[in-house]
């Protein structure tokens, strides 16, 4: 077979992404319609370790002659009389022909077998895994994200069915259940890399529990992927499938797959196991992803604690009757989605690259009837029971007979099952098949109403939403793409002094709870822990047990309008930091000054500096700081250029309570004491600078000490801070020394010298507006660009242009 030369009125028409292509064989005349696809195996999809038809023959689809309902991909098409197989002949080299319109081919039919529509080459040897990656791609609120999934499956699974086919339609359906608009957020799954693995030795260890096969594995798979991630063959989750039973434990194998909860993006963590029962094989997959996504089963207390009922869907923990497999609970769609945006999917912001392919069309019912369903599901010789036909639940017979009686895995038929005349079974209704399945892409509709604000003072955040229903998606249509949240800021003054800790308070709220932890008594009380979160985790309510180092996860996520931590005015905004300003509000990057004036110009406050180098035994006052300073910053620095100088800095308020390091008891490691509502940091004893620093505003009296102790080194402590000052009128003066201005001329000119406002105390350059009362001088001049000479000419012109002036 050879392509005719490409002529836009007969034989090849491309335009864009079509393509029409005529040739004669078998006695037949074969018009190819043919429509570039893409979205479904990513452009960078490769296969490892074992020979596949090449995957660049499933990049188009269409129809033949004209009917549409013959279904044809490059590489395949089907027509009334059988399946036909199209590939490039090879040259001697092994490669395919260089020009570009006229490559010969091969096409032959395939002979069919009802009840082998997809066997195995039988060349499989006895453990096989199969490496897929996908990449899903996410968008919610205003970003999209991509990720990128490795799979893999077993020797039984490749010996017992087509391993290129089944699981393709395996990934085809799962990539249908996270497109269900049901899930919130919009969801492409796309093969990116395929491997197979011929011997057990080179796979990971596998054995009946299956805690132990999930962690090896996700071990194993660190191996098979690129670092990188914008490099092609990354991968961001991973995901194992075998017909082998997946046991908790000796005896107890009837676990379906296994997963840990939130681990998209970690790469040592990122993985799953699902057992392959067939097509249904695909709920399993579906179900584990979305544990990696981060979504509870559907009867989880999270669930409760949020306010929803019991709906059991993808995420149901068994399935039964009741279960809608193809959807998504409301559970699972707010878990989901306060995952991404919180900014866990960041790995999956990386986007495929180059050609993309797709799939066939024909959906699994069409090229798997339902005995080869039971047969996947049940073992050969299963049969569709004759007594339960329903496109809900897939009932079958055993390899006995129908009088050994039916059972069922409660997983529906797959789409496109005929379940009567004209009919299919799709989502598990049995539908006519004219029915409009045309896809609707998803629009927004109205923003609701703005929330109650989040705090009464301090900065709180009111929120608004909009849904996508203006219309919802349908029939595999796009969901909906840009911000599905608007948040703005609400009471920004700030909170009375005196006033707790906005994060302190909601520790407070556990108070006498001690949550059946060992060793907690039932008075215990609860604290903002601070040093030591992860940056990642700063929206998480983490509270220390008072008087013990020992701390808890007792919230997902803190109250919006939280600080991100001590030191920050940035705030927590549906468990993400976001930035804000010293004035509360979002996006603000108002700042303090030194003197702790939001959007102040430094002119409010001055510094105060010195050193302390005399050494007695015991504690030896440095300085007292005055109530009202700010940006307080002390430094030790070790005598000897070791930690240990026997030299200390030691803190106390004006009634000698110890704050640190008193009572001759050393501090050695960072730690963080909140005096009177402000922060102040202490980097420990045992470093070679010790150093105290605190930029936020107190509000009594700090005394500094040193405690010298042993050598009786002489101590090197250096201190400075800011304290207010009176605004007084005479204390801002005009200045005749700021800079100069351009010259008047290029030639025998003359420039001016700005005046400038200035503190007279220490000749601080503030703002005008502080002279803004004082008569401005006209500051000093001087002659420029004197190295130049004017002609007479240019002088009479120049007395002109003054006379114009």
């Amino acid at each position: 077979l050879h392509y005719r030369r490409r002529r836009r009125s007969a034989d090849a028409e491309v335009s864009g992404s079509r393509a029409h292509y005529r040739f004669e064989a078998f006695g037949q005349a074969f018009h190819l319609n043919l429509t570039a696809d893409s979205g479904f195996i990513a452009p960078s999809y490769t296969v490892s370790g074992v020979s596949f038809i090449n995957v660049a023959y499933y990049a188009q689809n269409g129809h033949i002659n004209m009917r549409k309902q013959f279904s044809t991909h490059i590489g395949t098409f089907t027509t009334h009389s059988g399946q036909f197989f199209l590939e490039p002949l090879l040259s001697a080299d092994g490669d395919e022909y260089e020009e570009e319109h006229n490559k010969p081919h091969l096409l032959y039919r395939h002979e069919s077998h009802d009840s082998q529509p997809c066997s195995a080459s039988g060349k499989c040897s006895s453990f096989i895994n199969s490496e897929f990656a996908f990449a899903h791609c996410i968008k919610t609120n205003q970003f999209t994200v991509k990720n990128q999934q490795l799979i893999f499956a077993s020797a039984v699974a490749c010996g017992y069915f087509g391993l290129n086919c089944v699981l393709c339609r395996l990934c085809f359906q799962v990539a249908a259940i996270y497109r269900d608009p049901s899930v919130g957020n919009l969801i492409n799954i796309v093969i990116v890399k395929l491997i197979v693995i011929h011997n057990e030795q080179e796979g990971p260890n596998i054995n009946f529990y299956a805690t132990a096969t999930l962690h090896n594995f996700c071990m194993w798979q660190q191996s098979h992927n690129v670092l990188d991630d914008s490099h092609p063959g990354h991968h961001d989750t991973a995901l194992l499938i075998t017909r082998e039973d997946i046991c908790r434990a000796k005896d107890k194998c009837d676990t379906l797959g296994l997963a840990e909860l939130g681990t998209m993006c970690d790469p040592y963590r990122s993985c799953s196991i699902s057992e392959e029962n067939g097509l249904s094989a695909s709920f399993t997959i579906a179900h584990e992803l979305g544990h990696v996504f981060n979504m509870p089963h559907d009867d989880s207390p999270k669930c409760r604690e949020a306010g929803i009922k019991h709906q059991y869907h993808v995420m149901a923990p068994t399935l039964n009757y009741d279960t809608s497999p193809w959807s998504w609970s409301k559970c699972s769609r707010k878990y989901i989605t306060d995952f991404l945006d919180t900014g866990y999917g960041e790995c999956l912001l990386d986007e495929p690259l180059g050609r993309m392919y797709n799939l066939p069309s024909q959906l699994p019912g069409q090229l798997y009837n339902a005995n080869r369903q039971c047969e996947l599901m049940f073992g050969p010789g299963s049969q569709v029971c004759p007594f339960m036909k329903q496109c809900k639940r897939l009932w079958c017979t055993s390899a006995e007979g129908d009088h050994k009686g039916c059972r069922t895995q409660h997983m529906p038929l797959a789409d496109g099952t005929e379940c009567g005349y004209g009919m299919h079974c799709r989502h598990g209704m049995c539908v006519n098949k004219e029915m409009d399945m045309k896809p609707v892409h998803g629009e927004w509709g109205p923003w609701g109403p703005y929330s109650v604000c989040s705090r009464t003072c301090g900065g709180g955040t009111r929120s608004t939403t909009r849904d996508c229903n203006k219309p919802e998606p349908r029939n595999g249509g796009r969901f909906c793409v840009g911000r599905r949240m608007k948040f703005r800021s609400c009471n920004t003054d700030p909170c009375p002094r005196g006033r707790r800790d906005f994060r302190e308070e909601q520790c407070a709220q556990f108070d006498g709870k001690h949550f059946n932890i060992n060793g907690l008594p039932p008075s215990v009380r609860w604290v903002p822990k601070y040093s030591g979160i992860l940056m990642k985790d700063r929206c998480k309510l983490f509270c220390r047990v008072a008087g013990t180092m020992a701390y808890y996860q007792l919230r997902d996520r803190v109250v919006d309008g939280t600080p991100c931590g001590p030191d920050t005015y940035d705030i927590c905004v549906q468990g993400l930091c976001r930035q804000a300003g010293c004035d509360h509000v979002l996006n603000s990057k108002a700042r303090n000054d030194k003197c702790g004036v939001c959007g102040g110009d430094n002119s409010s406050c001055k510094t105060l500096a010195g050193t302390f180098n005399n050494s007695q035994y015991g504690y030896n006052v440095v300085v007292r700081i005055p109530a009202g300073a700010t940006n307080i910053d002390i430094k030790q620095v070790s005598y000897s250029g070791l930690p240990e100088d026997d030299n200390y800095l030691a803190l106390s308020d004006n009634q000698s309570n110890f704050l640190l390091n008193g009572n001759f008891v050393v501090s050695m490691f960072k730690r963080e004491i909140t005096f009177k509502g402000a922060e102040i940091e202490y980097s420990g004893s045992n470093t070679t600078v010790e150093r105290i620093n605190c930029t936020q505003r107190i509000e009594e009296e700090l005394v500094l000490q040193v405690l010298c102790v042993g050598n009786l080194y002489n101590p090197d402590v250096r201190y400075s801070f800011s304290i207010p000052i009176e605004e007084q009128r005479e204390q801002f003066v005009w200045d005749l020394s700021g800079p100069w201005q351009e010259c008047s001329r290029m030639c025998q000119g003359e420039r001016r010298r700005k005046a400038v406002c200035v503190r007279k105390s220490d000749h601080l350059v503030v703002s005008e507006q502080r002279c803004e009362n004082l008569p401005r001088p006209r500051g000093t001049t001087e002659p420029c660009n004197t190295d130049c000479e004017l002609s007479d000419a240019a002088k009479g012109e120049l007395q002109i242009l003054q006379t114009l002036n």
